[in-house]
């Protein structure tokens, strides 16, 4: 005899990694409206899972569970409750000024016990920049960029704890600027026509990053 599981029970969604890009140049004049440019957050890659039942699991790109260790980013559950999601994104943590620090992130990351966890949400608050989407209801890795992120902006993901960065289509120049101004590396450039590759390095999304940056101050 069969056993049909409940229909109150969340689904079990897939198992995914991480698209990667390639560093290179910036595509070149015939080619850069065939991009869009994301800010090249320099934080730490995580997938989100959302099962539709209120709850959320972080898996970070070496494929460890480290939802615990970020209990500020469960807001993203409350901001999408149904249907069952998959989003990709960067965990990114800001100094006193507002601006990038990998050295505040490293300690967040350095985190484990519940005590230094609860206080480091406190004292070094992180943010979950959400850039792309994987499963909404249904997979959404053969979609091309544009449809994934139109789908992604509709979600309206906005809070304390979650943001949806903005991207420039064919914009290049106004990307590398901003980025420059609020202190990022660079910027990752994304085809336009591009599905979602899990797992895979592809020259679809190329990281640009700027000469001189340094971020790590």
């Amino acid at each position: 005899m069969s056993v049909h599981p409940s229909s109150d029970a969340p689904r079990v969604l897939p198992a995914l990694s991480p698209m990667l890009a390639v560093i290179g140049p910036p595509p070149g004049p015939e080619a850069e409206a065939e991009y869009a440019y994301e800010t090249l957050w320099n934080g730490a890659r995580v997938i989100a899972h959302l099962p539709g039942n209120g709850s959320l699991r972080l898996v970070a790109g070496n494929g460890m569970d480290v939802t615990a260790q970020y209990p500020e980013l469960q807001a993203l559950a409350a901001l999408l409750p149904g249907p069952e999601a998959v989003l990709d994104g960067e965990i990114v943590a800001r100094d006193l000024e507002g601006r990038p620090s990998v050295q505040r992130l490293q300690q967040r990351m350095s985190l484990h016990h519940p005590d230094a966890i609860a206080h480091g949400a406190r004292d070094l608050p992180v943010r979950l920049m959400l850039f792309d989407i994987l499963h909404l209801g249904e997979p959404t890795v053969h979609l091309p960029y544009t449809a994934r992120r139109d789908l992604l902006d509709d979600l309206a993901l906005s809070g304390p704890a979650v943001a949806v960065p903005a991207a420039w289509p064919s914009m290049a120049a106004e990307a590398m600027e901003q980025s420059t101004i609020e202190g990022y590396d660079g910027v990752v450039a994304k085809r336009l026509t591009s599905p979602y590759l899990p797992g895979r390095r592809s020259r679809d999304w190329i990281k640009i990053k700027h000469l001189d940056s340094d971020t790590n101050k």
